[in-house]
């Protein structure tokens, strides 16, 4: 085996290794919470609430209060 044939080798080693190497490194996105998803539509329902307190339909504001009530009591449960 010539010095050229070891070289070729040599290289294509350390290529598998660096593909290798980098296949195996994952960037998973790490998934919400059950608290953030709840302290996001926590955020969600209160901007309604406040849009509907401006507008004066005081109806959709007791719907969406319930819901916030309802938002509260699961996160103090966690």
């Amino acid at each position: 085996m010539t010095d050229k044939d070891i070289e070729k080798i040599a290289q294509r080693v350390a290529e598998l290794l660096y593909e290798k190497a980098h296949a195996e490194v994952s960037f998973d996105i790490p998934e919400e919470d059950e608290e953030q998803l709840l302290l996001a539509e926590l955020a969600k329902a209160m901007t309604l609430l406040d849009s509907y307190l401006q507008k004066e339909q005081y109806d959709k504001c007791a719907i969406i209060q319930n819901k916030i009530k309802r938002i509260e009591n699961k996160l103090n449960k966690l």
